[in-house]
Parts: structure tokens; sequence; C-alpha cells
């Protein structure tokens, strides 16, 4: 249940994107647990260094791109059985044109995600609202100017198809997802990733 990236394809809960509230609607009962009453799984602790060659960044490439990251994690388990997950921490992503010499960054900071409610729709899907709070997006050129940036907090709602393995989020499927509220100026967002790239493209060509 992990929540959704500004720059990068939005990813299942597995990969970075949940508590239940409870409803009885149409006869079916849906278990309520806070996070307060989930239980401690795993946190871990990890700084993310890296460079790698030859990819590709809004239809430019080759491009190196350059990562430094720091990242805490937990994992909480409620009571449903449907694990809960949050991220915080801090880091920039840079892309440079090897053929040009230029590059642009991405510094990010804060929540990256935390799960607030998730529902047990009682159909194998779960309602997930996720909050994303801080900067997720700060584009920076080389020279130090800011571009563009998304700041403030974000509260997202995913339908998800947890096939079956509430505990294992590898095999879940994103079916739909939307906003719920969006609080501070959030450009890039509320442009789905086009001002990412019209950014992007102008910094390295």
């Amino acid at each position: 249940m992990h929540s959704l990236n500004w720059s990068s394809p939005r990813l299942p809960r597995n990969a970075r994107f949940a508590v239940l509230s409870a409803v009885a609607a149409g006869g079916m009962l849906l278990a309520m647990v806070q996070p307060a009453a989930a239980q401690l799984v795993d946190r871990t602790h990890q700084h993310m260094v890296a460079t790698i060659p030859n990819q590709e960044v809004c239809g430019v490439t080759p491009v190196t791109v350059t990562v430094d990251i720091i990242n805490n994690s937990q994992e909480r388990l409620a009571h449903s059985g449907f694990p809960l997950f949050k991220d915080t921490g801090r880091g920039t992503f840079t892309w440079t044109n090897p053929v040009t010499g230029k590059s642009v960054s991405n510094f990010f900071a804060g929540v990256s995600d935390k799960d607030l409610t998730v529902v047990n729709n009682g159909d194998g899907t779960i309602t997930l609202r996720t909050a994303v709070t801080g900067v997720p997006e700060k584009l920076i050129l080389s020279n130090g100017k800011t571009v563009t940036m998304d700041v403030g907090r974000v509260v997202f709602v995913s339908v998800i198809n947890y096939n079956g393995t509430p505990t294992d989020t590898s095999d879940d499927v994103t079916i739909s997802e939307s906003i719920e509220s969006i609080s501070g100026p959030h450009p890039d967002l509320q442009s789905d990733g086009a001002l990412f790239c019209q950014v992007v493209v102008a910094a390295l060509t």
C-alpha cells in the first residue's frame, strides 16, 4: 500500500503505497482498525547511493541517473491482516545528458507515503487512502535555480485487487486511483506529470 510518486510511474502498494475503517453496507460487515491498533512488523533505515548509465527520461536518451536517497520505512499489521506502510526521508535524483553535459535534479523530502485508511470491500478489493506530505518534487537546474516545486499534502484514494493475499503485496493490482484532497501548490501533480517532462527535456537538450 504505497503511495503515488510524482516523477515516476504509479506504483502498486508493494513498491511504495493503508489502515482499516469499518462500514456495514448492503448487509456486508467490514472490520474497522485504527493505526494505533496495528502491530509493528518491520522497520528499516536505508541510505541508497547509485549511478546508473544509459537510461531514458521523458524521451531523452541516453541519460545517466545519479541517486542519493535516505529512506525510513515502517510496516504494521492491522488486525484485519492488511499491512500498513509509512515511508519518510529525503533524497535527490539527478539526470545528466552525457552528450550535452546538461543536468537537472529532483529533490524531495517529507512523508512520501502514510497509509491512512483501508476498507476491505468484501469483493477481493480494498479501498486505500494514502497521504503524501512535504516536498515530493522540487526540480532544480544545474545552476541551482528552482524551476518548479510541489509542496503541501495530498491524499490519494486507490482501489486495489489484493488477489486473496492480504499480506503479500507483490501480486496487488491497482484498479483505479483518484485524488481526495490537495493542500498547497502542486503544479506538476495537477498537470499529470506533463510539467515534469517539459522542464526535464528543456534542461537536458
